[in-house]
């Protein structure tokens, strides 16, 4: 099974996203979280047939269970990682315990946490964040082509197993 660790702030949004939508009047989960960041997400989704894990703070407060309709309309299922003191590195090798048939995951955060490992940090697809100035660019193409590098796509799995049947 492959998995995107999602992180929300500064991965499904930006600066810019953030300071359009201020100028408007939405009070919907919509005004935190950019539809054409969840499109990106989406794309990779599709083309690695990754499940989401959410390890965000989002994951366990009211905004959560709105990301994950917001996400689902968009045919995203997510998952989340279980909730340990907010100690993501921690979180999310539980996670992976938990879970032995994950083979591949990358890990889409705007930030680095200290419990963040040697090996977890292989998986990280680090987003940009403006050096901790706000949210920066959010997920961008190229981060989801790295995504997609990195987990391969389905087609690419499939003949790979049809080769292995041979």
């Amino acid at each position: 099974m492959k998995v995107i660790f999602l992180d929300i702030d500064g991965v499904l949004n930006s600066d810019e996203y953030i300071d359009k939508i201020k100028k408007l009047n939405v009070n919907t989960i919509k005004r935190k979280v950019s539809v054409n960041k969840i499109s990106l997400l989406k794309k990779a989704v599709d083309a690695t047939g990754a499940r989401v894990v959410l390890t965000s703070s989002w994951r366990y407060r009211r905004d959560g269970t709105l990301l994950k309709s917001l996400l689902l309309k968009y045919g995203i299922c997510a998952d989340s990682t279980p909730f340990m003191d907010n100690n993501r590195g921690i979180e999310i090798k539980s996670y992976l315990s938990n879970n032995p048939d994950v083979d591949r995951y990358v890990i889409l955060d705007d930030e680095i946490f200290e419990s963040f490992d040697e090996e977890l940090m292989k998986h990280l697809i680090k987003i940009s964040d403006k050096n901790g100035q706000g949210f920066g660019e959010g997920l961008l193409p190229k981060d989801v082509d790295r995504i997609i590098e990195r987990l391969g796509k389905i087609k690419q799995d499939k003949e790979k197993q049809d080769e292995f049947e041979r």
